[in-house]
């Protein structure tokens, strides 16, 4: 318990939403219909669930076993890039960033790898990958719920983004060249059919709750209890602090939402869809597409602008979306000796660039 209360207070992402949430409090009014209990057990029974996934080392396995398969640097790129676009789907662009960036240092290490410009797509990948399922990320675990769409409706609106994005991927691998490499060797890896049925069977049960053909608490009953028989010390590894920012997201969002100013400004700002559209975009650059999407939710029955806006708007800036900021952090953390600030610059670059494309885009989609 003291290890995990010590890491929800070293997160600095938490900690600056709370002071950010105690602020809010001061000027604003917070209603429990504020907090989303549903979206907060939907993600708790997300994170768990990928935790044990992340325990079991079954998502590293994966991904080293195709790029094992690798014979030049463009077929590693490409790899990777369909790894962050298809596993945010279905783990989040979050696991997408923290699963595979480790993998690609320590491909770096045996085939010297483009490592900032590498970070930068996978991340702008697993930001678009995860647009595309309901639970690939926080946000449209949110809006989902908010709206209270069927799954059918989602997709109406997600895949023709997700196939433009796919096409994409494929276009930018083609910048990398094709020099050969060396076989890279995978670790051997085994898992108990106890354990391989058990966690099949929870990822089936936890899917149902999030598509909402079950209790969303029969999910998060699921997750604990396939972590309690699988490895009790999974509980020790789950992020609460995303959890807990999330609930700081909406005490924000209420709180801002109530107070008189910027309830006119975005009111006046809310009108039309291209509105809606371009304000989305913006207020995630600047306070997160997550947050975004919680506070304008608010203020319009229109669902298709806001998906738009909150997918596109993680493109942009370090703080544009929560998994941005876990790329820059897991950079530093790998890439010790290399300056943060290149890093920041290309990552900036790349992203404003994809930024640009994709308003035109969703402009089109609108």
């Amino acid at each position: 318990m003291a290890q995990i209360i010590k890491r929800i207070f070293t997160d600095k992402t938490f900690l600056f939403t709370a002071i950010l949430a105690l602020l809010s409090l001061s000027f604003g009014t917070v209603k429990t219909s504020d907090i989303d209990v549903k979206t907060l057990m939907a993600l708790l029974s997300l994170i768990i669930l990928i935790s044990i996934f992340e325990v079991l080392g079954i998502l590293k396995f994966f991904a080293g076993f195709i790029i094992e398969k690798c014979k030049n640097l463009r077929q590693i790129v490409l790899v990777v890039l369909l790894l962050s676009f298809f596993g945010s789907m279905f783990f989040t662009n979050d696991v997408a960033i923290l699963t595979l960036i480790p993998i690609i240092f320590n491909i770096n290490r045996k085939v010297k790898l483009p490592i900032i410009s590498l970070i930068s797509l996978t991340t702008i990948y697993a930001n678009l990958g995860s647009a595309i399922t309901p639970f690939g990320n926080p946000q449209n675990l949110y809006l989902v719920s908010f709206y209270h769409l069927k799954l059918f409706d989602f997709f109406m609106h997600s895949l023709p983004i997700g196939f433009i994005s796919l096409l994409t991927l494929f276009f930018s691998s083609f910048f990398y060249s094709k020099v050969l490499i060396s076989q890279l060797s995978q670790e051997r890896f085994t898992i108990k059919k106890r354990e391989f049925y058990l966690l099949g069977l929870t990822t089936f049960v936890v899917l149902l709750g999030l598509l909402n053909f079950l209790p969303i608490w029969c999910s998060l009953l699921a997750s604990l209890g396939c972590a309690f028989f699988i490895n009790k010390h999974i509980y020790k590894e789950v992020d609460y602090g995303i959890i807990l920012t999330f609930l700081n997201f909406f005490i924000i969002v209420g709180a801002l939402s109530r107070i008189p100013i910027i309830h006119n400004f975005i009111t006046d700002l809310m009108q039309g869809e291209t509105s809606i559209f371009f304000t989305s975009i913006g207020a995630s650059q600047l306070i997160s597409n997550v947050p975004a999407a919680v506070l304008l939710s608010k203020f319009t029955g229109h669902f298709t602008p806001i998906y738009l806006g909150v997918t596109i708007g993680g493109l942009g800036t370090l703080v544009a979306s929560l998994a941005n900021l876990l790329a820059f952090r897991q950079y530093q953390l790998y890439a010790r000796a290399s300056s943060p600030i290149k890093f920041l610059l290309y990552f900036t670059f790349l992203n404003i660039l994809f930024l640009t494309i994709f308003i035109l885009v969703g402009l089109g989609l609108l």
